[in-house]
C-alpha cells in the first residue's frame, strides 16, 4: 500500500484525526514532516495525492499527513463546524455568507480549538509517530486559512511552513490585520515560510474583496523586518473560491519546499 491510514476519535468534541503514513514508514531512523490539513473532509485527500506525485518527482520529502476534521455525518454539520472552530472572535457575518450560515453556532471558538490541536491533538500524534517535531506544515482554505493566519500571529511557533488558500481575512472588520499589526515582532519557527493564494474568480465574493485582502496580507507579511518572513502570494488563474484547493496545495507545497 502507498499510505498506510489511521484514525484518532476525539468523540467528546466531534472531533476526529485522520492519519496518512507513508510507503516504507519505519524502515528509517529520521522522522518525517508532517503535513497538518485542517478542513480535512475537503483537503486532506487532495494533499496525500499531491505529497505522493511530488515525492515522486522528488519535490518534497516523503511525508506523514494529518488532517483534523469533523465526526459530523453532514457537509451542514461540518460548515457550522468549521465556522465556529476556525473564527478568532464573534461577530455577524456579512450579507454575501449569511444564506450558508445563518443558524451556524456560536462563532469566535479559535482560541479554544487551537489549545486543543496544539496541546493535545498534535502532542498526541508525535507520541505514537515518528513526526520531525521542528518540520512542520499548516494548511488551511477559507475559514481554516483566517485560522491559519491566526495561529501564525498568536502562536507563531507551532509551524515552520504556512499554506494558506483564500483566507478569509474580512472577517470582524479584518480584525486579523489588527492581530498582525500588535504582533509584528514575532516570528513563525524556521524555516518561517508562508504561501497565500486566491482564484482569479474570486476577486469579489459579494461585496468581499478576497483577492486584494488577501495581497494586502501578504504585503504585510514581506514589509517584516525584524524578524523577517518568506512569504509569498499566488493569483491562481481560472480558480473559484470552492475549486482553489487542488492548486494552492500542488503551488503551495513546490514553494514551501523548493
Amino acid at each position: 500500500m502507498l499510505w498506510t491510514h489511521h484514525q484518532h476519535r476525539d468523540d467528546a468534541n466531534g472531533r476526529l484525526l485522520q492519519v496518512a503514513l507513508p510507503e516504507g514508514y519505519g524502515t528509517r531512523p529520521e522522522p518525517y514532516p508532517v503535513l497538518v490539513c485542517l478542513d480535512a473532509q475537503w483537503t486532506f485527500g487532495t494533499v496525500c495525492d499531491a505529497s505522493l506525485n511530488l515525492g515522486l518527482a522528488r519535490l518534497l520529502p516523503r511525508a506523514i499527513v494529518v488532517g483534523v476534521g469533523w465526526t459530523a455525518d453532514s457537509a451542514r454539520a461540518v460548515v457550522h463546524a468549521r465556522a465556529a472552530a476556525f473564527t478568532p472572535t464573534s461577530a455577524p457575518l456579512p450579507a454575501a455568507v449569511t444564506r450558508s450560515m445563518a443558524d451556524a453556532p456560536v462563532y469566535g471558538q479559535a482560541a479554544d480549538f487551537q489549545r486543543w490541536l496544539l496541546e493535545e491533538a498534535l502532542p498526541m500524534l508525535e507520541d505514537r509517530y515518528a513526526i520531525d517535531r521542528t518540520d512542520r506544515t499548516l494548511i488551511g482554505h477559507s475559514l481554516s486559512g483566517l485560522f491559519g493566519l491566526y495561529t501564525l500571529f498568536t502562536r507563531p511557533s507551532a509551524f515552520g511552513r504556512w499554506l494558506l488558500a483564500s483566507p478569509s481575512s474580512w472577517w470582524d472588520g479584518r480584525m486579523i490585520f489588527d492581530l498582525e499589526a500588535t504582533t509584528a515582532t514575532s516570528a513563525p519557527a524556521a524555516p518561517g515560510r508562508v504561501f497565500l493564494s486566491a482564484g482569479s474568480e474570486e476577486t469579489l465574493i459579494g461585496d468581499i474583496p478576497m483577492v486584494a485582502n488577501t495581497q494586502a496580507m501578504q504585503a504585510r507579511l514581506a514589509a517584516r523586518n525584524a524578524p523577517p518572513v518568506d512569504s509569498t502570494f499566488a493569483l491562481l488563474d481560472g480558480e473559484l473560491h470552492h475549486s482553489t484547493i487542488p492548486a494552492a496545495v500542488s503551488r503551495g507545497l513546490r514553494w514551501l519546499y523548493r
